[in-house]
């Protein structure tokens, strides 16, 4: 035999050990990129789940707060997302989720600024030293009230006269934090590192928080959340400019009320004060058929 075919024979030889060796240390490597795609794709239903719930409670805020509702919709929740996933198991075919009870969800309100803090560092920009109203004074830092502290008082001032809170309605509130929590392969803790390439223990986390309750109104003249409930406690003043405006009018009604007696006024039996419908749209606002 040449040297040459030696060498060839050597050589072949060779390169099939290197390849044999690289394909030996791939295999760990493909395993673990299956085993994180399938933790992805826990950690993709979870911010799912999360996502599912805020806007179930976006949907139906009331159901939200009363924790008796919540339970329920987190059972949903882990029986659309959770059950039966045929692809997160490990590679002797346990499963990563071993109960659905490893899944927790909740939600909790939230409270944000909604534009208090701009309007009152914009009011804070205006000269009002020495200026005192309902009860408190500007100190030329902040307005005082009460107990003395700045700019929580006046928040509240602001929303009782000219806020939401005139219509039954909270400045800020109405977001909703949506939580869910998933423990992956709890029964896998005691596992040191991917030596075995079993599952790791994990804790996965989503947090979604959405707008619940937009200052929707529950229709237009039903209960306390309805548009007239609402509109008619904004439009009302306190009780004494109250009296003082249906005396001051009077006279003025009583003369539309004798002008329809007498012809002169058609409609006048139509007027009715304060008891307009918010929710009615006239005839002359109405696009022709």
């Amino acid at each position: 035999m040449s040297g040459r075919s030696l060498f060839a024979r050597r050589t072949r030889g060779q390169a099939l050990v290197e390849t044999l060796v690289v394909a030996i240390a791939l295999v760990p490597l493909a395993v673990l990129v299956v085993l994180l795609g399938k933790y992805q794709s826990i950690r993709s239903a979870t911010v799912a789940a999360s996502r599912s719930l805020a806007f179930d409670c976006a949907a139906r805020p009331a159901d939200c707060a009363d924790p008796a509702r919540v339970d329920w919709l987190v059972q949903g929740l882990r029986q659309r997302h959770f059950d039966r996933q045929a692809l997160w198991r490990d590679r002797a075919g346990r499963p990563l989720l071993e109960r659905l009870s490893d899944v927790g969800a909740a939600v909790a309100p939230q409270r944000f600024d909604a534009g208090l803090g701009t309007a009152l560092g914009r009011a804070a920009s205006v000269d009002l030293t020495g200026i005192g109203g309902a009860g408190g004074l500007y100190n030329g830092s902040g307005f005082t009230f009460g107990n003395g502290a700045p700019g929580a008082s006046a928040a509240r001032l602001l929303d009782t006269l000219a806020g939401p809170a005139r219509f039954g309605l909270a400045i800020e509130g109405g977001l909703s934090e949506a939580r869910v929590q998933l423990a992956v392969a709890p029964s896998h803790a005691a596992n040191v590192g991917f030596a075995r390439l079993d599952p790791l223990a994990l804790t996965m986390r989503s947090r979604t928080v959405v707008l619940t309750d937009a200052w929707n109104a529950s229709g237009p003249d039903n209960g306390a959340a309805s548009v007239l409930a609402r509109s008619g406690a904004g439009s009302r003043l306190d009780s004494v400019r109250e009296t003082r405006l249906a005396v001051g009018y009077q006279l003025t009604r009583w003369s539309i009320g004798l002008m329809g007696a007498i012809g002169l006024e058609p409609y006048a039996g139509d007027f009715r004060p304060q008891q307009g419908n918010p929710d009615a749209v006239p005839a002359d606002r109405l696009g022709q058929p």
